[in-house]
């Protein structure tokens, strides 16, 4: 897997390296602001698109390889652009999608580190402790099991969610990542 790894990396330093020439020429200003979460420079007229399932495997590995060797070197003038895209034969992904999107309004930083979290223990959280393993990390953050268990009832986090879902459906996605 060594070596997979490698040439994963070349080809995603690759198409990174081409979307930053391609989309310095497209935009002469900066998008207006978005609700999605961002990474890396929000004020870049270079956006990434990315459509996660926080339950994949497959975005779990695009994320280590996002965080350890793209945001790295191209985080200072690309910004990453997250929006959930929950698959629906992962069982936690959509509520995990929607605690982000909480997280997301208090900070998005914590939003984003909750998303870290769930892609590096997506073989720790199930439907039946994801309440529990949200309300343990977000503890120190200052949030408590009572505001984690409000969540679910803000019909707005579940529309940001799904408002992403119709996104990507109407950008193609069938998989993620993408």
């Amino acid at each position: 897997t060594r070596g997979m790894n490698r040439g994963m990396n070349g080809i995603l330093l690759t198409a990174m390296a081409t979307a930053l020439a391609f989309g310095m020429a497209a935009w002469a200003k900066p998008p207006a602001a978005s609700p999605d979460p961002v990474a890396g420079n929000p004020q870049s007229s270079v956006r990434v698109i990315i459509y996660q399932d926080l339950e994949c495997p497959d975005c779990a590995q695009w994320h280590g390889v996002l965080e350890s060797t793209i945001l790295p070197k191209f985080g200072k003038q690309v910004a990453f652009e997250f929006r959930d895209f929950p698959l629906r034969q992962h069982r936690w992904s959509f509520n995990a999608a929607v605690l982000a999107r909480y997280f997301d309004t208090l900070n998005v930083q914590v939003g984003l580190a909750w998303r870290d979290y769930c892609f590096t223990h997506q073989d720790e959280l199930t439907p039946d402790n994801l309440i529990n393993q949200a309300a343990a990390w977000a503890a120190p953050h200052g949030v408590s099991r009572a505001q984690i268990e409000q969540v679910f009832s803000r019909s707005d986090l579940f529309a940001e969610v799904t408002a992403d879902l119709k996104r990507g459906t109407a950008d193609h996605v069938q998989q993620t990542p993408t």
